[in-house]
């Protein structure tokens, strides 16, 4: 159906479904498959209008130039784009997307006064979440909807999540077959965490794949991964034992103990199992401390990203220190607040201070390297 809607031509896509169905998925297939170049644009409530278009920013020699935006770029050259999470765009940049959308298909660029007729190759597609489901999303109207061929997504069915678990992560029929199983029962399983809460809660098939991909080899093993990601986010003992219930059900010959779990866990972290003595700097290695270490340790096997969720002084960034410690790594910490920008965390353009210092250093520098280099030669005629 997609690809029909592709073929249709000039209309752009709008792809709305639960999370974890696919959409952007098989938009980069069919682009992939027909050898188009896909860019992404990651909506949320802070993008503005100049990640799409673009923006004047400094060149090489130091003179302002327009850097173009993802949007324009693919205006321009004929790529296929893909707008995910339309729905928490900034009303200003849905604004900005109606002339292109209109039937004359046309970008404007404020910045320049530049009027683009978009490449024939050029598509674009974008996906949402269906408002009211989802925290933040708003209802985009009618009129703006009906500028798109818009189709809805469905849950992935499980006999197919199966059979992606089996291809995609390289793991038996079986335990494919029974991880999908005890997501299905833990869904049913509603608590007052909303961690379950709803008919797809927080689980979805991404947690299935970081499941998955920890390469368990033995149902005891499966249960142990299952437990540590799912059972490990809830903070209600009775909720974790609701995990450790399903799973032990639905998993032939499997026998969970938390403490036994720990333990393995840490024989694998970096340096092995910590001692139960103080640890360089005064720390004390308690029980939650080691819980804490486990967890994270299996987490960083896998390369996934943590989040840690905690009261203060519970000992979260003293867990990342201790491991970075242990593995040999810088480790670089960010304290974020609500002033917190994207340049703190990818750089940004500061004005240069005491530049005639600067540039008497780097002569001095250069001078002293062209004298190095004239000794080399006379030495060596």
């Amino acid at each position: 159906q997609r690809a029909r809607m592709v073929a249709a031509g000039r209309y752009p896509v709008l792809l709305q479904g639960p999370t974890s169905a696919g959409k952007t998925s098989v938009i980069e297939r069919l682009a992939a498959a027909t050898g188009h170049v896909l860019l992404r644009i990651n909506n949320h409530e802070h993008t503005d209008v100049q990640e799409y278009i673009g923006a004047f920013a400094p060149d090489e020699h130091g003179k302002l130039v327009f850097r173009d935006g993802a949007l324009t770029t693919a205006v321009r050259h004929g790529h296929w784009v893909v707008l995910d999470e339309l729905n928490l765009a900034q009303s200003e940049v849905l604004e900005a997307l109606n002339r292109l959308l209109d039937d004359n298909r046309e970008l404007h660029i404020p910045e320049t006064g530049e009027t683009l007729t978009p490449h024939a190759h050029f598509m674009l597609f974008a996906t949402q979440n269906p408002p009211g489901a989802y925290g933040g999303r708003k209802v985009l109207s009618r009129a703006f909807r009906n500028r798109f061929l818009e189709m809805q997504t469905d849950e992935i069915p499980a006999g197919e999540l199966t059979t992606i678990l089996e291809r995609r992560c390289a793991i038996p029929a079986s335990f494919a077959a029974k991880m999908v199983s005890v997501m299905g029962e833990l869904q049913r399983r509603r608590s007052s965490s909303r961690v379950f809460a709803g008919k797809a809660g927080f689980i979805t098939p991404r947690d299935l794949f970081r499941w998955a991909e920890r390469r368990p080899g033995t149902y005891q093993e499966l249960a142990e991964a299952g437990y540590a990601l799912l059972a490990e986010r809830l903070r209600s003992t009775p909720e974790r034992e609701v995990v450790a219930q399903v799973l032990c059900s639905l998993l032939p010959r499997v026998q969970l103990c938390a403490e036994t779990l720990y333990e393995r866990l840490l024989c694998g972290a970096p340096g092995g199992p910590p001692t139960a003595g103080p640890h360089e700097g005064g720390t004390v290695w308690l029980p939650s401390t080691r819980r804490l270490y486990a967890l994270v340790a299996a987490c960083m096997a896998s390369s996934e990203p943590v989040l840690l969720v905690g009261d203060t002084g519970t000992g979260k960034t003293t867990v990342c220190q201790l491991y970075a410690q242990a593995a040999a790594q810088a480790l670089h910490i960010i304290n974020c607040h609500q002033h917190t920008e994207a340049a703190d965390f990818v750089g940004g353009l500061r004005p240069t201070r005491g530049r005639t210092l600067q540039l008497k250093a780097l002569r001095g520098r250069v001078a002293a390297l062209e004298a190095e280099a004239a000794s080399a030669r006379a030495a060596r005629a």
